[in-house]
């Protein structure tokens, strides 16, 4: 009986340590930090400020060009950052404004400090940017990212970003045809970080103002026109925080 219950106490002790060894995950406390912005008919170019240590930085561009993409690469304080997916969304076609979104995304090896945004563009047309920093403990990546929506009438534009249940940061670029700020509005629980009146069509960058793991709608209202949208949702970088597999052997005498 005392031996059965020695082996009993070493196979309870076995399991506790191989609990304890299982992989574990960090928990996501990506956070909005800073945004900025600039406009211009060449290559853009400015200082962006984060408040606090960035993980990752969004660049998010919208044009007027008609059919055309002017985006051609960006970069934060000098290193390249990579499209994402949805982009460039541009509206082709006739009978519509002249319409283009790329969004670029930095999340590793984010340089701290006060940065320089640089897009290179192409074509003459007037070109806006805004940048968005981001805290985290650790690197971030997209979870997902939509551009789906391009059209030359459109009333009240929205998609579903999918978390997969990670805590995520969302984010939208819109475009839209209307010829007055007055005409769109960000949905409910985002807020308007800017807006602008290019004069016959307008644009607008919103954030989503709960952090969370549950799926985002992302969007904003309107009356049937023009419309273009990416929708974008960040998280940190999901991976293992410890080890797992090990075995442990357990000898007995008899």
């Amino acid at each position: 009986m005392r031996k059965m219950i020695i082996i009993l106490g070493l196979i309870l002790i076995a399991i506790g340590l191989i609990w304890l060894a299982r992989p574990t995950f960090a928990n996501p406390d990506v956070a909005f930090d800073a945004f900025s912005i600039a406009s211009s008919t060449t290559n853009i170019s400015y200082t962006h400020t984060p408040v606090g240590t960035p993980r990752g930085v969004l660049v998010m561009c919208i044009g007027t060009a008609a059919d055309t993409d002017e985006f051609t690469s960006a970069t934060y304080g000098g290193t390249s950052m990579s499209e994402v997916s949805g982009s460039p969304n541009v509206l082709t076609g006739t009978g519509h404004e002249g319409g283009d979104i790329t969004v670029f995304f930095l999340g590793s090896s984010v340089p701290t400090g006060a940065q320089t945004v640089a897009v290179t563009v192409s074509g003459t047309g007037v070109k806006t940017c805004a940048a968005v920093s981001l805290t985290a403990s650790t690197d971030t990546e997209v979870v997902d990212s939509d551009g789906t929506i391009n059209s030359v009438v459109l009333d009240n534009p929205s998609v579903t970003l999918s978390l997969g249940s990670r805590v995520s940061f969302a984010v939208v670029a819109v475009f839209s045809g209307l010829n007055n700020l007055t005409n769109i509005t960000p949905l409910t629980g985002w807020t308007g970080r800017f807006e602008e009146d290019f004069g016959s069509d307008v644009a607008g960058w919103y954030t989503y103002n709960t952090i969370g793991s549950t799926d985002v709608t992302a969007g904003w209202t309107q009356a049937g026109n023009d419309a273009l949208m990416i929708a974008v949702a960040v998280s940190e970088v999901q991976a293992a925080a410890g080890g797992g597999g090990e075995e442990y052997l357990i000898l007995l005498e008899s």
